[in-house]
């Protein structure tokens, strides 16, 4: 007796069953647990972290913990971060077990980038949260010996910009008002003039970086819900510990039309473009929309556009242009927050009165446009340190308290409450982007291909989707899914990466055509459905359960980018010769 297969129904339970067991077997591929041969190993993005002074790995007042949580669970299938964790001098707050220090512990104590052993070229990015004020003396270029300085050295600061020029290498850097911070970065070129890393500089009292104390800080808090007793009555004041309470304060973001950033600045190519959606900067573009909240504080720092671009810094025996030029000019240094300090503080409020202004919070060079590695600078650390978002505890210690008011609510931060939660994890996906735009050029085309292939091989585009499919079609189809996954600008970048800016103006010039922006906005989906038909195809002509070589990959998604910009480009010239024939013929 031969027993029938019944297929689920559309929008049955039974449907609706098998496709949540599929998304729960897909997460746990994801997370490495059930390995799956037709799927490759995700990219790996690897990323130096550099702390100094009172800064810890672990859960702390000035902590890094939730920072190194959020990167530990990766985006998704198609990267990972690997995080070392280095130390200028040594943890003030290691873990007390051996469990704890293989997720919070340093890797590197005592940490200089000219050490023996150490290679700078095995790293993708170098993140900076620098604590110690100084500058440091020009001219170092012996080898160190014994605990390092505060600063880092010419010798030094030459193996890091070699990096940064020669390998692509992205920089991440923060530190707090004054002159918090200096040691570590006000040196490091690019670094040293998008943010203000000194307190009153001889010679330069404009670029001063503002102080912690006084009516001239940079006070972002939003007041909290606080306590109204009278033993300690602060619901009609600030207090220092709003800065740890549910309550995030909004950002005001740079916001673009033009689709490639390194054309920024420079002639629209259509006129029809202003019509586009705006998008932020890919930093600050989440999953779930623009990122437009962060941690409050009572005195951050500030992020400043260079006004000099032409300089030469040498260090020991390299030097190179700091700005290289995009066309006949430097490419500039871009702010893409803003914060306001709002105009309701009081003399009676725990650090007074504070004049109103906006300032730049996070900062952002795109190096990729002139062949060297991006940098990320942020106004303060504490958009980072758990004591913002996870909850305060007391000054350097482990232990949880509240050095300020006695609100327990406090000891937890965003964690809170329900709102707390989301806005911590519009924050949390900040940290992601910026883990994902520093990548260098090769891993960005790494983690594309990787998306993209393991994008047909999930519910469900592997089921929606075939090779003889029209090219939109497939496109349009996967653009709805992806989007909701990964986010917008991460699905727009998978196919912008793997184009080269000047050979993507031959083959699409935009200047020759005419058309409705309608037709334009689905440059997006025409060109993912582009690259996801050739990838289908492959997958029918390899071996089962078998993938394609990282190279083999790549190769595929660039000759589909080529293909779909010229199918794309005719596209548009067969319909804008219509419409002129359907013209003359009413003429």
């Amino acid at each position: 007796m031969v027993t029938a297969i019944k297929t689920p129904l559309p929008g049955s339970p039974e449907l609706r069953a098998l496709r949540q067991a599929e998304r729960e077997r897909m997460r746990l591929i994801d997370a490495g647990l059930i390995p799956i041969k037709y799927l490759p190993r995700p990219c790996t993005v690897r990323i130096l972290m550099l702390v100094d002074d009172g800064i810890s790995y672990n859960q702390f007042y000035f902590g890094l913990s939730e920072v190194l949580d959020t990167l530990r669970g990766a985006p998704a299938w198609w990267v990972r971060f690997d995080i070392t964790r280095a130390h200028r001098h040594t943890d003030p707050n290691p873990p007390a077990t051996p469990a704890g220090m293989a997720l919070y512990g340093p890797h590197l104590q005592n940490f200089h980038f000219n050490q023996a052993g150490f290679d700078l070229d095995t790293f993708d990015e170098v993140w900076f949260y620098g604590f110690n004020s100084g500058a440091g003396t020009p001219g170092t270029c012996a080898p160190l010996t014994g605990i390092p300085p505060n600063a880092l050295t010419d010798a030094e600061l030459a193996v890091l910009y070699r990096w940064m020029n020669e390998r692509d290498g992205g920089v991440f850097a923060t530190g707090d008002h004054a002159n918090l911070g200096e040691a570590l970065c006000s040196r490091i070129p690019r670094v040293r003039s998008m943010r203000k890393w000194a307190f009153n500089p001889v010679g330069d009292p404009a670029n001063s970086a503002p102080n912690n104390t006084g009516v001239n800080r940079h006070d972002t808090l939003v007041p909290g819900h606080d306590r109204a007793d009278t033993a300690n009555d602060e619901a009609a004041q600030y207090t220092f510990d709003d800065e740890s309470d549910d309550l995030p304060m909004p950002l005001r973001l740079r916001w673009y039309t033009l689709r490639y950033q390194c054309r920024v600045g420079f002639k629209l190519l259509h006129p029809g473009w202003y019509r586009f959606p705006r998008v932020p900067h890919p930093l600050l573009c989440g999953k779930a929309g623009p990122i437009t909240v962060f941690p409050d504080h009572p005195h951050e720092g500030e992020v400043r556009v260079p006004t000099t671009l032409g300089d030469t810094p040498a260090f020991c025996a390299y030097s190179a242009r700091e700005y290289p030029d995009l066309g006949a000019s430097p490419l500039s240094p871009q702010i893409v927050a803003w914060a306001r300090v709002r105009d309701d503080h009081k003399v009676g409020d725990f650090k007074g009165s504070v004049n109103a202004k906006e300032f730049g919070v996070v900062g952002a060079y795109d190096g990729h446009c002139v062949g060297v590695g991006r940098v990320v600078v942020d106004s303060t650390w504490h958009h980072w340190f758990d004591v913002n978002l996870t909850g305060r505890m007391v000054l350097f210690d482990d232990a949880p308290g509240n050095i300020e008011t006695g609100d327990a609510r406090k000891q937890k931060g965003f964690l809170d409450t329900p709102a707390g939660v989301a806005a911590l994890d519009r924050i949390r996906n900040y940290f992601r982007n910026v883990a994902l735009w520093l990548a260098p050029p090769a891993r960005q085309r790494c983690m594309a291909c990787k998306a993209l292939w393991g994008a047909i091989h999930r519910f469900p585009l592997k089921a929606d989707l075939r090779a003889d499919m029209p090219i939109e079609e497939i496109g349009h189809q996967a653009w709805q899914v992806l989007v909701k996954m990964a986010g917008r600008c991460q699905v727009q970048g998978w196919w912008e990466v793997l184009v080269d800016h000047p050979r993507l103006s031959k083959l699409f010039d935009l200047d020759r055509y005419d058309a409705p922006p309608e037709l334009l906005q689905r440059i997006d989906e025409y060109m993912l459905g582009a690259v996801l038909r050739d990838l289908l195809v492959l997958r029918a002509q390899l071996p089962e359960g078998t993938h394609p070589s990282d190279d083999d990959l790549q190769k595929h998604a660039l000759r589909a980018v080529e293909s779909g910009f010229k199918a794309l480009a005719d596209e548009v010239g067969r319909g804008q010769k219509a419409l002129q024939d359907l013209q003359d013929g009413l003429t």
